[in-house]
């Protein structure tokens, strides 16, 4: 199946530099409110959350004294490697989330997954100094931390989060590479080669396709985190706007609009990043009496705002990413509470945060 163009405009594309690809004459076309085109797929995507899903879940095993974790089995699950998946689907995937991280973090990723069955070997309560489980105040909450204070669970969960997804959604299916390819031969099922790149960005996303502000169910990972700032910055709608005009862009070959929609949406998905890391700086620094909250909540932070590096379009620069986290230096247990304002302060004025 193939999409009709007239002889006139292919002579024209000709010309033009690939990633600036022309567009129709005519781009008065109909963009839905919601993420529904005709032959969208992204089960790889959906696959490789599930894969974090239960990376995860037994991640947080480790979470109970006592319990400890393989590396081994961790790492077998970040490279689909030889792992057993509870979901029997995910045991004949081809997918991975390994290979799809940014080149550089999946060392790192593999050092925390290190260093958490390290830690989950110790059966003393967590302290300064020692790895251990802790317990917030109240009791309701428990979490593994290193000898410094580092929950590597979420080191590694949203360190992936950040690597592998938003690193994909942001800079890969949305750059070059990935956009300059064919947008005339419809494989059904799939649509043409640049729509099938445009979906797996949004597979990523982890939102279902009618995804509001007012939806209580099916979204995940950087769906769920857009909640953090969408009261203030209307994220969720900025996001999956975005993503449908983008979609409906390609599919009309108004190729302007949807470099536009790339560039807004490497904005709003940074916003989300920022967003949320301040989110968890400042639920640390109202917790801060609170061993087990506030050295959990500085761990999400830590991850949100190294995830910040892997937006080839990034607002922050890398040495900003360096001094913020500086801020909260290497030992969660002596962070302050001036240590959290100078790192919240930094962040809201790089991203002109009121």
């Amino acid at each position: 199946m193939f999409k009709l163009k007239s002889f006139t405009i292919l002579a024209f594309c000709a010309g033009i530099l690939a990633f600036q690809s022309c567009k129709k004459d005519n781009n008065d076309y109909d963009v839905p409110t919601t993420y529904n085109f005709t032959n969208v797929s992204y089960s790889g995507q959906t696959e490789r959350l599930d894969m974090l899903a239960e990376l995860e879940t037994y991640m947080k095993t480790s979470n109970t004294s006592g319990t400890a974790v393989e590396a081994a089995t961790m790492k077998a699950m970040y490279a689909n490697d030889g792992h057993t998946w509870t979901e029997s689907a995910l045991n004949s995937s081809t997918k991975d989330l390994k290979s799809k991280s940014f080149e550089i973090a999946q060392a790192e990723i593999e050092a925390s997954m290190d260093a958490l069955a390290a830690a989950s070997q110790s059966t003393t309560a967590g302290s300064k100094g020692t790895a251990g489980v802790v317990e917030s105040n109240d009791g309701a909450k428990a979490y593994l931390f290193d000898e410094n204070g580092i929950e590597h669970t979420q080191l590694i969960a949203k360190g992936i989060m950040g690597a592998c997804l938003y690193y994909q959604m942001t800079s890969v299916y949305t750059g070059t590479d990935k956009m300059n390819v064919d947008n005339e031969t419809v494989e059904e099922g799939k649509g043409t080669e640049m729509e099938h790149h445009w979906d797996e960005a949004f597979g990523y996303y982890g939102a279902p396709i009618d995804f509001t502000n007012a939806t209580t169910t099916g979204y995940r990972y950087w769906a769920k985190y857009s909640f953090k700032g969408d009261a203030d910055h209307d994220l969720i709608n900025k996001v999956m706007t975005a993503f449908i005009k983008g979609r409906a862009a390609i599919s009309n070959d108004d190729l302007d609009t949807r470099d536009a929609q790339i560039t807004e949406l490497r904005a709003q998905l940074e916003m989300v990043s920022a967003t949320t890391a301040i989110y968890y700086l400042e639920s640390a620094k109202a917790d801060l009496a609170d061993d087990a909250l506030r050295n959990h909540q500085l761990s999400e932070a830590h991850a949100f705002i190294k995830a910040l590096e892997y937006n080839v379009d990034k607002t922050i620069s890398s040495a900003q990413i360096t001094t913020v986290l500086g801020h909260l230096g290497t030992n969660f247990y002596d962070v302050s509470a001036s240590n959290i304002d100078a790192a919240v302060a930094e962040l809201k004025t790089i991203y002109g945060i009121q």
